[in-house]
């Protein structure tokens, strides 16, 4: 719902407020009064390209700064895809569901979009807009007569289920397409990290057929070196067994032997004998252990043959490991493990990109679904609301006009899209075309009106109608003003006439009043127009004085009428 518009220093309007309650509201004024630039400004805040020469003289710049309601979920219900979803970052507090949007227009430089006072893109700022407000009129139909605004018609008229299918359809499809962005990014990762995968398994095998233990290493490289100095650890080990015990009786062994027979011999003359004598019996104890040992390691010495071949072999395979996954066996057997952990995630992986297989699946048959459902609606529909809207223009003073409305799927997304075509015959014998280039600005502003009358469409969007009673007189012009006011109720309308059938009909009224300003310029004022003088704005909108009896007469039956209009849809509703 619009709030508030506010407008500076366009055109001729230097200062202009206006804020249109619910229902109708209609903006009246003289002929070059201004009300060409109160859609000009609206046309602004739609994303229309800014023009410098629009700028008041005497003025720095122009500003169009409207007050928007928002309705709750609204951003949820758009999507981050949607132009519109950037302006969410700029909203204050989204809570209190208003946002201020505006378009700056310097004499001198670029344009700026705002946002709640905030730079902002001017796709996003237009997309909000376009989404709270739809304008019929000075061109800005041709660009809101796409498919979306014709789907969301044919919608309304199929009915409020259908209407709730397409929000269904829409989420669906979001959801859908997440979960194929979630799949893809999986399966990103899982080809980026093949190489590393296989890096990893390499590793785990080369440490598994190894099998690294640090112990063994520590033996390994001892034995090495033990086999490689084996001929001179034998003549040492040799020679020493030779000293200890020798077979000429000359070793220590022996030695110690005699000596410790020699004091037991005397040990009986001298107590003090009997100890060294123990002692020398234990060396030779010691002595004799010694001898033993070093047969038994000038026996192992010996070995196997080829033994020092398998050790270096061996070595060499801990030796390769430490060059390509280390340093060092604790390093390799860090990593291994490292990597093992690593491939039990890969494995994982695997299993979240079938989950996530499984839920694109899943989310994309129920989109299906609900598309194909919907589509049906849709195809049933159509036919129903050509024939509605052929035959409210009748009353529209477009008798031989006829309308026709397809819908197909159309594009490569999965579910397809559905593409509502609507075209127009106006006169028989003329081919039918799409609305933009059958109708003129006033045709195809009847043309709007008919379709929303008949559709009743739902939703809080603002419409705002310009040149709707172009060409349009008499009895036309009381069908046009009671269409509005039915389009108007329980939603928000601002039509730009010259009709006063129209106007009478508005629970609102503003009026464009033409002067000049202290410099000389040309200047618009906007006013509201209060209850007490109604009957005389219309008088001038008739082409008659407040003064004229005849006039008054007229202007007061239009508004008795609009009374009545009232009282009879307060019994419908009751009814």
């Amino acid at each position: 719902m619009l709030r508030s518009l506010e407008i500076r220093d366009l055109v001729v309007l230097r200062r202009a407020e206006l804020e249109p309650p619910s229902g109708l509201t209609a903006v009246t004024g003289e002929s070059g009064a201004g009300k060409t630039v109160l859609a000009q400004s609206l046309g602004l805040l739609l994303g229309g390209a800014p023009d410098s020469g629009a700028v008041r003289p005497g003025a720095k710049g122009a500003l169009v700064q409207a007050t928007l309601e928002l309705p709750e979920g609204l951003f949820d219900e758009l999507g981050d895809e949607h132009p519109a979803s950037p302006a969410r970052e700029l909203i204050e507090d989204e809570s209190e569901r208003e946002v201020v949007v505006a378009r700056r227009v310097p004499r001198e430089g670029r344009a700026r979009a705002l946002v709640d006072g905030q730079a902002a893109p001017r796709d996003a700022v237009a997309g909000l807009v376009a989404e709270l407000l739809r304008m019929s009129g000075q061109g800005e139909s041709r660009r809101l007569l796409q498919g979306r605004v014709q789907l969301e018609t044919l919608d309304a008229f199929a009915g409020e289920a259908t209407v709730r299918l397409a929000r269904d359809v829409r989420r669906l499809r979001r959801a859908a397409a997440a979960s194929r962005r979630a799949l893809g990014a999986a399966r990103d990762r899982q080809a980026g990290a093949v190489r590393a995968r296989e890096d990893l398994e390499q590793l785990v095998r080369d440490v598994d057929r190894v099998g690294p233990d640090p112990t063994e290493e520590d033996a390994l490289r001892r034995e090495r070196d033990r086999l490689r100095h084996r001929a001179r650890l034998a003549a040492a080990a040799g020679a020493a067994a030779e000293a200890v015990s020798g077979d000429d009786a000359g070793g220590a062994l022996d030695r110690a032997g005699q000596a410790a027979g020699e004091l037991r011999a005397v040990s009986e003359l001298d107590a003090e004998v009997e100890p060294l004598s123990r002692e020398l019996e234990e060396v030779g104890a010691r002595l004799q252990e010694v001898a033993l040992g070093l047969r038994a390691y000038l026996d192992g010495l010996e070995g196997e043959p080829g033994r020092l071949d398998v050790v270096e072999a061996r070595l060499e395979d801990y030796e390769r490991l430490s060059r390509r996954y280390g340093p060092g066996t604790e390093q390799v057997l860090a990593r291994a493990e490292a990597a093992r952990a690593e491939l039990a995630g890969a494995a994982e992986d695997d299993q979240e990109i079938e989950r996530l297989a499984r839920a694109h699946d899943s989310a994309l048959t129920e989109a299906r679904g609900a598309a194909g459902e919907l589509h049906a609606a849709r195809v049933d529909a159509a036919p129903r609301l050509a024939e509605a809207v052929t035959s409210e223009l009748v009353a529209l003073a477009m008798p031989q006009a006829v309308l026709s409305v397809s819908v197909e799927t159309a594009g490569d997304e999965d579910p397809p899209f559905d593409r509502c075509d609507m075209t127009l015959q106006v006169n028989p014998g003329l081919p039918a075309a799409p609305l933009a280039d059958a109708a003129s600005g006033g045709e195809l502003s009847r043309v709007l009106l008919a379709l929303h009358s008949v559709a009743a469409a739902g939703g809080s969007e603002t419409w705002v109608f310009d040149e709707v009673d172009a060409g349009v007189g008499g009895e036309t012009a009381g069908a046009v003003a009671e269409r509005l006011a039915r389009l108007a109720e329980g939603r928000q309308v601002v039509v730009i006439t010259h009709l006063p059938q129209v106007a009478a009909m508005a629970g609102a009224h503003y009026r464009l009043v033409k002067g000049v300003d202290s410099d000389g310029r040309t200047e618009t004022r906007v006013e509201p127009v209060p209850e007490d003088e109604l009957v005389d704005e219309l008088c001038r909108m008739l082409g008659a004085r407040s003064a004229d009896a005849g006039a008054r007469r007229h202007a007061e039956e239009l508004l008795a009428r609009r009374a009545g209009t009232r009282r009879s849809r307060r019994r419908s509703a009751a009814a």
